[in-house]
């Protein structure tokens, strides 16, 4: 009997300890805009109870009693204290917004306490870095809505709207303008391994999913990076070594969680008179673990076409720190829409919502597949169920409208067409039903042919998806000759990108030049100015046969493979000796290739068109073996050839962008100056600047059987010269050197050539960007040549530049 009275009363006890805890829900918006708020500081009367709001503004509170109100909090905005209703399942709390100012602060002397925070939080970077655990998984949902920005048209007074202002307004109350989705699972094993699944994706309008992809990409899910990287610009994070003496840190507020942990909120910006790549917003660290709780952060400087907003929310689970909800926020300043006689920019406005974490998954390498990031074969086909299974909330009424309306309007107008053309005029082909034109093959000038003029064009997917055929032909005006060749191409295995390329081909190749068959192709590159200045070629027929593919245990090497024949022609009156005396002018190769292209890391994205290159964080290695066969298929030439390349480009915090790139060859053998190294000159008084190239060396001016070539540049980006929108000049420091040797140089003959055994050097400035457009920009510099191979007239060793640099 006591048992049971015992047992009774500890039962009654603890049903008396539950009814003691409230749990408060609700969701705390912007009064005017009617917008969520995030981060919101939410604290119970006289108590040291509570919490944050998160991403979408909502919150939930769990306290001993039933207190009167909370005390709200949140920076730019009108402090509150908030009565609770009981009745309500949830709490309606709105904020009114105040004139905020980061830069009007008073700076007091002594230690800066949020310093002593912010060291805490470095110091303990790689504890709470998820990228430092061994393994995770997770699913993520991720949302992105595109609007404009319209808040002067939503929030003006009907009556004082012209017609075309209220059109829009209507149109804008029931939806927006697209509406994009898709569901990811995510593997990650240390250090660096990553592996993106898209289980399912939706675009209204759309059935082609790469635009998600690319937006995909703007955030990391990790503030503890020392670089943020943003499109392609890299920000220096507030949170790393000596920012406290880059960045001004404010300690703004201090808030409590319903664990009775410390939250401070600390504002950040750049130091004024310093002039750097950073940040501004705000930090929340919570001092469990002196860890970031919440961020909010964007570019310092708003000049940028593209400017984004990012926010993160992070849970303490399973031991560690981890996202759960990331916010990207991207304005589009050159994309305006025009009402009446105001322009509004378009923005982009992205959720992701991240779950079924696990941060002790049993992941082996080979659950990785080929590419970091590919598409699951039916993610374009998920039924409504899917869906609701990985939802944060139903589509709402203005979500539903949207998909109606834009895949209405998209099937009339063809939207996934028009977004086809676009990616293919990008990768430089025009696409005419089931063939694409090759921008390239349009025309082109180089010091051998002069003006040439031609076309070239394949097969797409409308025929094929499979296979590409095409061919080219064009003419020459200063050699007044035709060029003309014809290519089949197979896709065996496509997540492997395993294919079978064919050609035979009538043309002209440049003298000494290198080539990797694994190079990736753009036609929007600088550095593919130096062919302008080609001016020693050689007639050639030839025919080759490659084949390329990826291994999913060495997904970060495309390996290349293949043999080809070719006949060139001499330049000139040149002609090669044998050893035997005889002169030749008609040299025959038959050569056998291997060769790969190495990115440790790099973040391949499939799409329905291809793969598209993220970049690497790491070098990226060239090399190709070539073997010569004297006596196969008229083959008169036995020799071995090398060729390595390594490029790569390193953001130094505070000095800017760094980028190099090795050049190396060795050719055991005797051959003819049509296949050995030449010196990559591109001189000429003045002229356009070709990267990775030597600007005061001659065409032909060199050659080499042994040679190393390094380019250095270091680009200052905005650190040297505050950023405008037209005039933004960014000052590059270039040195290129190189050094070389030839065996048998008596075998060569009518060929006023030199040779690089004791060093070649020149150094010069570009300044970019004097005129910057942002798709491309525009500036000029100088280059000079010096060392052994200077001249004597100091004026020839001078090149003057004008430089051109695509924005993509």
């Amino acid at each position: 009997m006591r048992l049971q009275l015992f047992i009774f009363f500890l039962f009654t006890q603890v049903a008396i300890l539950r009814a003691q805890i409230t749990e408060i829900k609700g969701v705390v918006l912007d009064k005017q805009g009617k917008k969520p708020l995030a981060f919101v500081n939410i604290v119970a009367d006289d108590s040291k109870t509570g919490t944050i709001s998160d991403i979408d503004g909502k919150f939930s509170l769990k306290v001993k009693g039933k207190p009167c109100c909370v005390k709200v909090s949140y920076l730019g905005y009108e402090n509150t204290e908030y009565h609770i209703h009981y009745s309500r399942d949830r709490q309606l709390i709105e904020l009114s917004p105040k004139i905020f100012n980061l830069q009007e602060v008073v700076v007091l002397p002594g230690v800066n306490p949020a310093h002593r925070i912010i060291d805490s939080v470095f110091h303990n970077r790689k504890k709470n870095d998820p990228r430092k655990l061994k393994a995770f998984s997770y699913i993520s949902y991720d949302k992105m809505i595109l609007t404009i920005r319209s808040d002067s048209i939503m929030q003006k007074d009907t009556t004082l709207l012209d017609s075309s202002e209220l059109r829009a307004r209507k149109f804008l109350e029931k939806r927006n303008f697209f509406l994009l989705e898709t569901v990811t699972e995510r593997k990650h094993m240390s250090p660096d391994l990553n592996q993106e699944n898209v289980l399912a994706t939706k675009v209204s309008g759309f059935r082609d999913p790469v635009i998600v992809f690319m937006l995909s990409q703007l955030q990391s899910t990790s503030f503890y990076n020392g670089l943020i990287k943003i499109l392609d610009k890299n920000y220096i994070n507030p949170i790393s070594r000596g920012s406290t003496k880059k960045y001004f840190f404010q300690i703004e507020d201090t808030t409590y969680t319903d664990t009775g942990d410390t939250v401070f909120v600390i504002s950040f910006r750049p130091l004024l008179n310093t002039r750097f790549d950073g940040m501004k917003g705000f930090l929340y660290i919570n001092t469990h673990g002196w860890a970031i709780q919440n961020v909010k952060a964007e570019p310092a400087s708003d000049t940028g076409a593209i400017i984004v907003h990012i926010q993160q929310a992070y849970k303490y689970i399973q031991g560690h720190w981890f996202p759960f909800q990331l916010n990207t926020n991207i304005d589009f300043r050159f994309a305006v829409v025009k009402v009446g006689d105001t322009t509004y920019p378009l923005m982009a406005i992205g959720k992701s919502y991240i779950r079924d974490v696990n941060l002790q998954p049993h992941l082996k390498k080979r659950d990785f597949g080929f590419h970091e990031v590919e598409i699951t074969p039916d993610a374009v086909n998920k039924k409504a169920k899917f869906w609701q299974k990985y939802r944060v909330d139903s589509l709402s009424a203005r979500d539903k409208e949207t998909y109606r309306f834009m895949d209405s309007i998209g099937k009339a107008a063809n939207f996934d067409k028009i977004a086809s053309v676009v990616t293919t005029l990008m990768n430089g082909k025009i696409p005419v039903k089931f063939i694409n034109i090759d921008i390239d093959k349009f025309i082109h000038y180089n010091r051998y042919e002069g003006l040439y003029i031609g076309l070239g064009a394949h097969t797409n997917q409308l025929l094929s998806k499979r296979f590409t055929a095409g061919g080219f032909w064009g003419y020459g005006f200063r050699d007044k000759s035709a060029k003309y060749g014809m290519d089949f191409n197979v896709i065996i295995h496509k997540r492997s990108e395993t294919s079978l390329h064919l050609a035979v081909y009538r043309q002209v190749l440049p003298s000494g030049g290198v080539f990797f068959g694994n190079e990736q192709a753009r036609i929007w590159n600088s550095n593919d100015f130096y062919t302008l200045y080609f001016k020693r070629m050689n007639k050639t027929k030839g025919a080759n046969a490659s084949l390329s593919f990826r291994m999913r245990r060495m997904r970060d090497f495309k390996w290349d493979l293949g043999f080809r024949v070719q006949n060139k022609k001499t330049f000139d009156n040149y002609y090669f000796e044998t050893l035997s005396g005889e002169k030749i002018t008609d040299f025959n190769f038959s050569e056998a290739h291997f060769g790969f292209r190495f990115a440790f890391r790099e973040k391949m994205i499939q799409t329905t068109k291809g793969y598209i290159s993220m970049g690497s964080n790491y070098p990226v290695v060239y090399f190709r073996y070539t073997h010569g066969f004297n006596g196969l298929l008229q083959g008169g030439f036995t020799f071995d050839r090398f060729d390595l390349k390594i490029e790569h480009k390193l953001y130094i915090k505070y000095l800017g962008e760094f980028s190099y790139q090795i050049t190396a060859g060795i050719i055991s053998g005797k051959l003819p100056a049509c296949n050995l190294f030449d010196g990559k000159g591109s001189y000429s008084p003045f002229s356009l600047y070709a990267p990775n190239s030597f600007s005061t060396m001659r065409p032909n001016e060199f050659l080499s059987d042994k040679y190393v070539a390094l380019f250095l540049t270091h680009n200052f980006g905005n650190l040297l010269f505050k950023e405008g929108k037209l005039f933004n000049p960014q000052l590059m420091l270039v040195t290129n050197i190189a050094f070389g040797s030839l065996s048998y140089k008596n075998l060569h003959h009518n060929f006023d050539f030199n040779t690089l055994e004791k060093g070649y050097y020149e150094s010069g400035i570009i300044i970019r960007k004097l005129l910057d457009f942002k798709v491309y920009d525009l500036g000029i510099g100088v280059m000079y040549r010096y060392g052994p191979y200077g001249f004597d007239k100091s004026a020839n060793n001078f090149a003057y530049k004008i430089s051109l640099f695509y924005g993509f």
